[in-house]
């Protein structure tokens, strides 16, 4: 995967160029991926394509990269606790809308379904979805170990 994070060498920032071909990112919980094929053919439906996917089990590092927006938070220690001890899917996809903010949409109602249908609480609740753009970039990076050395 392409890092979004690449400085041009001219200094003046990023170019489209040089963006990730996905708009896009969700991870699939520990303990969950038994409804893996039902939840990928739900974005199929939705007619995102799955750029990038991969199932391991995340170091601490990475969960608290990725859930580093959590860490003031009373809940993070057993978040990251819940989110090392298995395995996770995690997948970068390219939704089928013009904007970034109606693919974010997309996947949180995705995220809301399944966390009502198999959720059991605030911690296990099946999906986690990106709340922006950014977030994507990151955590899809984060997960997909695409650091960038400078």
């Amino acid at each position: 995967m392409k890092s979004a994070f690449i400085k041009q060498n001219d200094g003046y920032g990023y170019n489209t160029s040089m963006l990730p071909n996905y708009d896009g990112f969700i991870i699939i919980k520990p303990g969950f991926l038994k409804h893996t094929d039902e939840i990928i053919n739900d974005l199929h439906r939705r007619d995102f394509i799955i750029i990038e996917a991969e199932e391991k089990t995340l170091t601490r590092e990475e969960a608290e990269t990725i859930y580093g927006c959590h860490k003031d938070k009373d809940f993070f220690d057993e978040l990251i606790e819940y989110m090392t001890e298995g395995p996770c899917i995690g997948i970068a996809l390219l939704s089928p809308f013009f904007d970034r903010v109606s693919a974010t949409e997309a996947l949180n109602h995705l995220k809301i379904k399944y966390r009502r249908r198999y959720g059991i609480d605030k911690l296990h609740n099946v999906i986690h979805s990106s709340d922006c753009y950014q977030s994507a970039l990151y955590e899809a990076e984060t997960f997909f170990n695409d650091v960038n050395p400078d």
